[in-house]
């Protein structure tokens, strides 16, 4: 069995196609190199370079052997990650989240039911939550439309609507419903970090422009200080009301409407039963 070292030093000649810039860049000295790449023939007895007075170069099953080794570190990085992965989903959880409001709506069910475990969250795209459960990055995902792959347990958490936030001065502040088409030419606070609200924002209101905030600290300064319109849902009204000074106004059209999903692993379903259960008490509730 050839040794994980050898097919990373024959990947770095591949790479650098000499001796000397290789070994440079694996901080070992090009005679050791050498001694591998002598090594890695004898192991797999076959010659893999075309040797010369003045330097090497891999011959056509070298370039063979380079390839086939590149896939095979691929394969054991991914192999340690997913099980270190696993590992951590042992005694921890992590959460990967399209958009806050239901993240954080998510969190106290968490601890209630694995309080003793750390747990850990984060805004994340739909296609990187879905790889993430599969590798094991996350155990538990919020996506905003049911998943269709088989490998998952999927089920609706909650529901949310998004509504935009004026001063009582400004032109659209008399209005029951607004339109996308009444954004062109506004300018809107925008957090950056809102997930698929993001995305819609830049996909629907070509017309308006956006000053994103990296946090929300900045975001309610300027929303207090300023008379610019700022995003906002039903949902996030319940928790943090707008200000007196200002009128929120909902958003009539399909897409303002989000549906949220919580998933995991089927694996996991079992695991999970009493903290999905919990979620479907809730979401009858509603």
């Amino acid at each position: 069995m050839i040794e994980i070292y050898l097919l990373e030093q024959l990947s770095a000649f591949a790479k650098y196609k000499t001796l000397s810039k290789a070994a440079e860049s694996l901080h070992i000295s090009q005679p050791a190199l050498s001694r591998s790449m002598k090594k890695i023939e004898e192991e797999l007895g076959v010659s893999l370079f075309i040797r010369d007075k003045a330097k090497i170069s891999l011959n056509e099953t070298g370039e063979l052997a380079a390839r086939l080794g590149d896939e095979l570190l691929s394969l054991n990085s991914g192999m340690v990650r997913r099980i270190k992965a696993f590992d951590r989903s042992q005694r921890s959880i992590t959460v990967g989240a399209c958009a806050p409001f239901p993240m954080n709506e998510l969190m106290p069910l968490l601890q209630e039911h694995f309080g003793g475990m750390l747990i850990t969250s984060g805004i994340a795209e739909i296609k990187d939550i879905e790889e993430g459960l599969l590798n094991n990055t996350y155990q538990i995902g919020i996506l905003n439309k049911p998943t269709e792959n088989k490998e998952f347990f999927c089920q609706r958490f909650l529901s949310e609507h998004l509504y935009i936030s004026v001063s009582k001065k400004h032109r659209l502040a008399d209005r029951e419903f607004i339109t996308f088409d009444d954004f062109d030419g506004e300018s809107f606070l925008l957090f950056e970090h809102v997930g698929c609200w993001k995305e819609l924002c830049h996909d629907k209101m070509k017309g308006a422009n956006f000053l994103i905030q990296s946090t929300m600290d900045s975001l309610q300064e300027l929303v207090s200080a300023t008379d610019f319109p700022c995003f906002t849902t039903d949902k996030f009204m319940q928790i943090s009301p707008i200000g007196e000074n200002r009128v929120a106004i909902p958003i009539e059209e399909p897409e303002a409407y989000e549906t949220f999903y919580i998933a995991c692993l089927n694996s996991y379903k079992n695991k999970y039963a009493s903290f999905f259960n919990s979620i479907r008490s809730r979401t009858i509730q509603e």
